[in-house]
């Protein structure tokens, strides 16, 4: 059952009491929800608080006036239309520029009349749910852009990112952090023997693994046609040999299957460290995960290469 669309509120930041109990009576008549601040400092702690879909402001206000909480307002760090309406005195011409200069959404002179109350007030709420509306598919582009279509999983751009953001972290708090390569091996041989939908659909499976064999935190993702590549923030080498084991130990139980057959599918890891030798970024953390992985291709079935210092190599078997 969808849920409830909630109405539409204003807040009214007036010192006025008349004007407050006009203009609420005319909104809440008409079904908006009505907040009321008499001054600057508690209008920003309702937009905080309450997140209103639009502003009404007075300009002449004690103390912090309404020209300062329209700029601070606007300058808000968010991508979230909040529209605002100022209220300003007859044939103050010159305030009005001001402030649609400084980013107001429009205008009313007082006393305004309920009629165009109503009118600009949802003129602007049209125009908020619109952009609303563009925000939110914009928003889904830019995830589709970061998700592999074929696994779920998050792919190589948002890796960059995140190894890069996990580094700093790891850096600034002195944590270690473990980059782990996974590549599956015998995807060629599957998707040349049961077809390009088989070999997605042991991918997909391996994904699963890796995902599960995991903590909720950690990152998995989906590095190019055949690698995947796990980071685990706050793990050092000891913790890492054992959820390396553990993983590898998984994906060679776990019962891969093409067009209902069971077939092989296996993986090899590399593993590299910070702090460790040559790890200076992101970047560079990502690299000694190759360096591990190409060890760990070279040698027999099962083998793990953790690459801290020097190589280390872990039997899955």
């Amino acid at each position: 059952m969808p849920e409830p669309i909630r109405p539409a509120r204003i807040l009214l930041v007036d010192d006025d009491p008349q004007v407050c109990s006009m203009m609420r009576q005319v909104l809440a008549r008409e079904g908006f929800g009505v907040l009321v601040a008499a001054d600057g400092p508690a209008a920003l702690a309702l937009v905080e608080s309450e997140r209103p879909d639009l502003v009404l402001l007075d300009l002449v206000m004690p103390g912090m006036d309404g020209m300062e909480v329209l700029r601070t307002l606007k300058g808000r760090a968010t991508e979230d239309f909040l529209p605002v309406i100022l209220l300003t005195g007859l044939g103050d011409m010159d305030t009005r520029l001001r402030g649609l200069k400084l980013g107001a959404d429009d205008y009313l002179t007082k006393p305004a009349s309920p009629r165009e109350l109503l009118a600009r007030v949802d003129a602007l709420l049209r125009i908020k749910r619109m952009q609303e509306q563009i925000n939110s598919t914009r928003r889904q582009f830019e995830d589709a852009s970061l998700v592999d279509p074929v696994t779920g999983l998050y792919n190589q751009r948002y890796l960059e990112h995140r190894l890069r953001d996990e580094h700093k972290r790891a850096e600034r708090y002195s944590e270690p952090l473990t980059c782990v390569l996974l590549q599956a091996v015998d995807l060629g041989a599957v998707r040349a023997e049961h077809g390009v939908e088989a070999a997605d659909a042991c991918l997909r499976e391996l994904a699963q693994v890796a995902r599960r064999g995991v903590r909720e935190f950690d990152v998995v993702v989906r590095r190019d046609e055949r690698c995947f590549a796990v980071l685990l923030p706050r793990t050092h080498f000891g913790a890492a040999t054992a959820v390396v084991g553990r993983l590898a130990r998984h994906i060679r139980e776990h019962a891969f299957l093409a067009r209902g057959r069971p077939v092989a599918f296996r993986a090899r890891l590399g593993v590299s460290f910070f702090p460790g030798r040559g790890v200076e970024d992101g970047p560079s953390l990502l690299a000694r995960a190759q360096d591990a992985l190409t060890l760990a291709l070279g040698q027999e079935d099962g083998a793990i290469c953790l690459l801290q210092y020097a190589p280390y190599f872990l039997r899955s078997d």
